[in-house]
């Protein structure tokens, strides 16, 4: 039996056994003992009421419960702790109102009785404890999973790094030896290419040792990646453009956050014989916050489904783990281009 499926068997035995031992034991009215020749024997009575009552009460008991840990559960980003908070205790005083308003309605006699509303308000505070801290148990389970997910993910990433490294160490160097062998004066263009894969490469093995660089060197890939492949078109075939506004570039950004955006860009938005466009802005005017804009063009025969595909869900889950509570990514696809916007936290004190 899977973590899921015994969770929802405890949950079941929990509500059995603790509505079996309100409604029984709390609806008794009389306990009648007699003694005849030394016999001893109990005769107990229950009140239909009650049990109605108890009975009513339990639903929505569970829902009550639910509901306080569902908004505990939430706990896993601290930022939200004032409005959790708020919610836990609205949910209770709408409970209380709820309780009263029944009890008047349905059953005003009991209100009368010494007993009656201490017993109720004890029963709420075991279900408000009990849902609480299952609600911590259940948040506390799941930042512990998502750190081993995102160890898990790191260390996955570090073991694909190292077998590859040889292979982009060993292109470099070749990249560098045809350089030198290439005559810059007749063939000006072969030579800025290989020394802009040159660069590229150089970012791939020696910007590895960091997950984070400052925006000026993802800025400096995502301009020699897009050279590259704009070697493929002609001059007037495809209209590039990035603008910077800003001059914050010193902040730090997930290492290669960015290119699947231009990739996919580059991918689906250009196309031979057709009014192809890129336009990227960043904005780093503001010292702690990233902005990155992309519209691209669709050309017709693109399918629109496909558009995006692993990359953009590789990068949507790094974002997640990267900066948890510090990014917005809006991703908006029309008949004729593609737009997304990333902002990126770098306040560090805001992705953690």
């Amino acid at each position: 039996m899977n973590k899921k499926w015994l969770e929802i068997v405890i949950n079941v035995l929990f509500w059995v056994f603790s509505s079996w031992l309100i409604i029984y034991s709390f609806s008794i009215t009389e306990h009648l003992i007699e003694v005849n020749n030394g016999v001893v024997t109990g005769n107990t009575e229950h009140s239909n009421e009650l049990i109605l009552f108890f009975a009513i009460g339990q639903p929505i008991f569970a829902l009550y419960f639910y509901i306080q840990f569902y908004f505990t559960q939430q706990l896993t980003n601290i930022s939200k702790l004032k409005s959790i908070l708020a919610k836990l205790l609205s949910t209770l005083v709408i409970f209380l109102f709820t309780y009263i308003l029944i009890v008047k309605i349905f059953f005003f006699s009991f209100i009368h009785i010494v007993w009656f509303p201490s017993l109720w308000y004890g029963i709420l505070i075991f279900y408000t404890i009990v849902a609480i801290a299952y609600g911590l148990i259940k948040a506390w389970s799941i930042m512990d999973a998502d750190k081993k997910s995102m160890e898990l993910i790191n260390n996955q990433a570090e073991l694909n790094l190292l077998r590859s490294q040889l292979h982009p160490h060993f292109l470099f160097n070749t990249m560098n030896n045809l350089l030198s062998m290439v005559d810059q004066v007749k063939n000006p263009k072969l030579a800025k290419s290989i020394n802009t894969l040159s660069g590229l490469l150089r970012y791939v093995v020696y910007e590895n040792k960091s997950d984070f660089v400052p925006i000026s060197k993802e800025i400096e890939f995502i301009q020699d990646f897009s050279e590259l492949h704009l070697l493929r078109y002609e001059e007037d075939e495809i209209d590039y453009k990035l603008n910077i506004n800003g001059s914050n570039d010193f902040q730090l950004i997930e290492k290669g956050i960015l290119l699947s955006f231009i990739e996919n860009a580059f991918k689906h938005g250009v196309q031979a014989e057709f009014n192809s466009f890129i336009h990227i802005d960043i904005d780093i005017t503001n010292t702690t916050k990233f902005i990155f804009r992309i519209i691209n063009s669709i050309p017709p025969k693109i399918d629109l489904d496909r558009l995006g595909g692993y990359g953009l869900k590789a990068t949507k889950e790094r974002l997640k783990l990267a900066y948890p509570n510090g990014h917005s990514l809006e991703i908006e696809e029309g008949q004729d281009n593609f737009n997304v916007e990333l902002i990126i936290s770098t306040d560090e004190s805001n992705n953690s």
